[in-house]
């Protein structure tokens, strides 16, 4: 009676340790409220500030002064917070339909200043037409930073080329709108899909797709931010040498906001939310099966964002004057994504799959 009595005390013990089985019922929540909580509200705002984005641009051309300049520049910050938040669900339709290159691609400046220098028309059909490295979110930061802010003024006034510099800014922003909501649109098809897996369901047939479909982007996600804004730009993943041109949102120096943005994103699928709260995302999985991997995520988002904002700005004086700022935000993103890619995906019982950016 005695062994029967310790056998059970044994088996007690043993499952308050052991991860607590996960439902399908508590996955179809998670995977329908990342789509009602994070994505939608994150693309909603999106297509505001890309909207509020093209009403700055043509403010500037009937004003073409300072305030007129720098309230354009500040709606441009202000629409890379969701947009750069939204690449953790850069899968689906972001993908499937080269939405993210078209609206997000480096830009070849020779080929901007190429078309500002053409007699061809500078109308919507024209920027439709383009190539992705010669419009989206940098081909409009080309055009808006990089100069002094007097002699920005004057590009938009008096110089030659002025009239139709503010031609293609607002038809840049106007097509970098038309995409939002492009995208807009197919993500919301994309969440009914993400809530409603099955066997007619040929994108997402079981609920885990859904799952694992934010799970992988969210470890793809954090060694991209780990080594392509930090460790290329600072030479610690190329062997050294530091290498300014690689650095993200460089004309602007919201390189490092957009690393925060990002992380923000990673953290609100995580979350379920975007306020920073604890609601029905791939955290709410966690923390009823294993509290423990619950709060090394948490630990290791904070300590992600903390050694983000500890590098000082301009960040391309910060690449040699600071390198020991960017190590620790560089190891700290990187064991981000080790807790993801390990803890969080055997807790869930993910498949980590190859992505397409893996090598880049």
């Amino acid at each position: 009676m005695k062994v029967k009595c310790l056998l059970w005390v044994a088996l007690a013990v043993l499952d308050t340790c052991s991860p607590v089985p996960l439902g399908d019922g508590d996955r179809r929540v998670v995977a329908r409220e990342l789509g009602s909580e994070v994505v939608v509200p994150t693309l909603d705002e999106v297509v505001a500030r890309t909207s509020e984005l093209t009403s700055a641009a043509q403010q500037l051309v009937h004003s073409q002064d300072l305030l007129a300049l720098r309230a354009v520049q500040a709606a441009w910050r202000a629409a890379r917070v969701p947009w750069k938040q939204a690449d953790a669900f850069g899968f689906g339709p972001a993908s499937d339909l080269r939405l993210t290159p078209a609206m997000d691609q480096v830009v070849d400046p020779p080929k901007i200043d190429a078309l500002l220098a053409a007699a061809t028309p500078i109308d919507e059909d024209t920027v439709t037409a383009l190539g992705a490295n010669v419009k989206g979110f940098h081909a409009i930061e080309h055009l808006l930073f990089g100069d002094s802010e007097t002699g920005l003024v004057l590009l938009f006034s008096v110089d030659v080329r002025a009239e139709r510099r503010r031609s293609l800014l607002v038809e840049y922003t106007r097509n970098l709108a038309a995409r939002a909501v492009e995208l807009r649109v197919a993500w919301a098809g994309e969440s009914e899909l993400i809530a409603h897996p099955g066997t007619d369901n040929e994108t997402y047939p079981t609920v885990a797709d859904s799952i694992d479909a934010f799970v992988n982007e969210s470890v793809f996600l954090a060694e991209f931010a780990a080594d392509a804004r930090l460790g290329k730009p600072s030479g610690t993943a190329t062997g050294g040498v530091s290498q300014p041109d690689l650095v993200e949102s460089r004309p602007s120096d919201n390189s490092l906001a957009d690393l925060r943005d990002t992380l923000l994103g990673i953290r609100n699928v995580y979350f379920g939310s975007r306020n920073g709260m604890p609601g029905k995302g791939i955290g709410k999985l966690i923390v009823d099966s294993s509290p423990s991997t619950d709060r090394d995520v948490r630990e290791a988002l904070a300590a992600s964002l903390e050694a983000v904002a500890a590098i000082p700005l301009p960040y391309e004086q910060a690449l040699a004057a600071h390198a020991p700022e960017i190590e620790i935000a560089l190891n700290t993103i990187k064991e981000l994504k080790t807790i993801l890619g390990t803890e969080v995906v055997g807790v869930l019982g993910a498949t980590l799959k190859f992505n397409d950016n893996d090598g880049d």
